[in-house]
């Protein structure tokens, strides 16, 4: 039966709850659930690691000065998307794939629905919305996520992306290679 978990602390590791069975000290396609879920929430970022990110990352104007985003759409600062994303995606790391058989992913889609204002903490919740082992080798799987993440109970940010994840027959094969 999927679970789902929430997870208060940022760097909480709950691998055992998130997935099906504990078994290895990693979690292998086998031990993924369809319909399991994670939560969580990211602290709000402040208006200087806006500033500081876009400098580096994103420096369009309306992450960067407050004077020239009042005057945009948005109507004040704003985080850069890919910002949000990686705020997001960090803790998802943590909790999941740093403690699985994950090798990569093929893409992942993004959408940025609306803008993530300074000091809005978000709450994140992923869902793994399909699995399926692949059509090339029954040593590796494809585990989908879903992740929602919410300002104030408003969708700013979706993702989804498939992770590909060695079953236990992969890895021990890699292992003996």
């Amino acid at each position: 039966m999927p679970q789902r978990v929430k997870i208060n602390a940022p760097n909480q590791l709950a691998l055992d709850d998130f997935m099906t069975k504990d078994i290895d000290p990693i979690k292998y396609f086998e031990d993924f659930e369809e319909g399991s879920t994670l939560e969580y929430q990211v602290p709000g970022v402040t208006p200087e690691e806006i500033k500081a990110f876009a400098a580096e990352h994103d420096p369009q104007l309306f992450h960067l000065d407050e004077a020239v985003a009042e005057k945009t759409h948005f109507g004040q600062l704003a985080a850069s998307g890919f910002q949000t994303q990686l705020k997001c995606y960090r803790p998802f790391c943590d909790q999941v794939l740093l403690g699985s058989s994950s090798v990569g992913a093929p893409g992942i889609e993004i959408k940025w629905m609306r803008p993530w204002y300074p000091n809005q903490p978000l709450e994140v919740t992923s869902v793994i919305t399909r699995k399926s082992i692949s059509s090339k080798s029954n040593q590796r799987g494809y585990v989908t996520f879903e992740v929602v993440a919410k300002a104030d109970g408003v969708p700013i940010l979706t993702m989804e992306w498939a992770v590909i994840m060695l079953t236990r027959e992969g890895l021990t094969n890699s292992q003996s290679s």
